[in-house]
């Protein structure tokens, strides 16, 4: 991302869509208790969408969440459901979107889902299920849950006038990332074990480009599943897009903060300088809960063009080899959510 496109994103926002953009809309905002989320659920709150469903991993945290925006923003009083959500277990995934497609299969379901939930690690850390953090939370929980979700926006189609949208929260740190030795880590065991060692972390912002290109991959694949019966690209039962909102001042990143005090210091004035607020950056969100058919798959980004991004993507995803690694990074989390979660199999016939 280049400094002018950084400055023009931080000082020329984008605008806000019409008031009644969302309205009667019911949404869904994981990872809205603080940040970028928090900041989209205000925003579709006072554009009239009709429930706004926020998650946090801290039920405590998330109806104190809850209460400050009924007190900050008129009329949202009974307009705001608080769920748990943690994202370190496929097990809580699983209770959740049961409970989604349990409470919301009326008037065709929910409107707009944000999986915006994430981590960046300051530090090698491995989850619950025994993969490197990122990992677990950006690429493996994050696509569990849209395939999860897959059969029961499908289902929902036939109830409503126009498709639902799906949106998740990627990054433009993907393109930072070398994949030319990922086919021997594939070869060697696999490309998401290859980070499970602590030996193998390649430092915090690394591994973050590379969880985020992990998904992204997994975006990729998903809205080819996301076709009607005839496989028509413009014809998805439900519209799929990957989100880069750009520097955003948000806590992401707060255990980087707490490891290094430079970076404890050197963080905000960062972010200050060059940073959007999550208010201005999470708009970019709302845009893509507006997007066509036509742009089913794309990656909603504001500081290149669609050109632009095909050019600097190629590498990853227009080659040869970044197919193949597509390929088989997708087979790798596949392999792994099936073996975890048979039901996830239901997406995938």
């Amino acid at each position: 991302m280049s400094l002018r496109a950084t400055l023009h994103n931080k000082w020329f926002p984008l605008p806000l869509p019409p008031k009644d953009t969302f309205k009667g809309q019911r949404v869904l905002v994981t990872g809205a208790n603080t940040g970028l989320g928090l900041a989209t659920a205000k925003h579709l709150l006072n554009l009239s969408a009709a429930e706004v469903i926020i998650t946090c991993r801290n039920a405590t945290r998330g109806n104190s969440t809850k209460e400050r925006l009924e007190k900050s923003i008129p009329g949202s009083k009974g307009r705001i459901r608080v769920m748990a959500l943690d994202m370190d277990r496929y097990a809580t995934c699983v209770e959740f979107v049961n409970t989604i497609k349990k409470d919301y299969s009326d008037k065709g379901g929910l409107d707009y889902i944000v999986l915006n939930a994430g981590t960046h690690e300051a530090t090698y850390k491995k989850s619950l299920e025994g993969w490197e953090q990122d990992i677990q939370v950006n690429a493996l929980s994050t696509t569990l849950i849209a395939l999860l979700l897959l059969p029961y926006l499908k289902a929902m189609r036939p109830h409503r006038t126009s498709p639902a949208h799906l949106g998740i929260i990627s990054s433009g740190t993907h393109l930072n990332i070398k994949i030319d030795e990922w086919k021997k880590y594939h070869q060697q065991g696999g490309i998401l074990k290859h980070f499970i060692p602590a030996e193998n972390f390649p430092g915090s912002m690394s591994m973050y480009c590379i969880s985020k290109l992990m998904v992204i991959y997994a975006v990729r694949e998903i809205a080819k599943l996301a076709l009607g019966s005839d496989g028509h690209t413009c014809r998805p039962d439900f519209i799929l897009n990957h989100i880069c909102p750009g520097i955003v001042a948000t806590e992401l990143s707060r255990s980087m903060r707490a490891l290094s005090i430079i970076y404890d210091i050197g963080a905000p004035i960062f972010t200050g300088l060059l940073g959007q607020s999550p208010e201005n950056g999470s708009k970019i969100v709302l845009k893509a809960g507006l997007t066509t058919k036509e742009e089913h798959g794309k990656f909603i980004v504001r500081y290149m063009t669609d050109e632009e991004y095909k050019k600097k993507s190629e590498p990853f995803v227009g080659s040869s080899q970044g197919q193949e690694v597509q390929a088989l990074v997708w087979k790798e989390i596949r392999d792994e959510l099936v073996a975890k979660v048979p039901s996830v199999q239901e997406a995938l016939l």
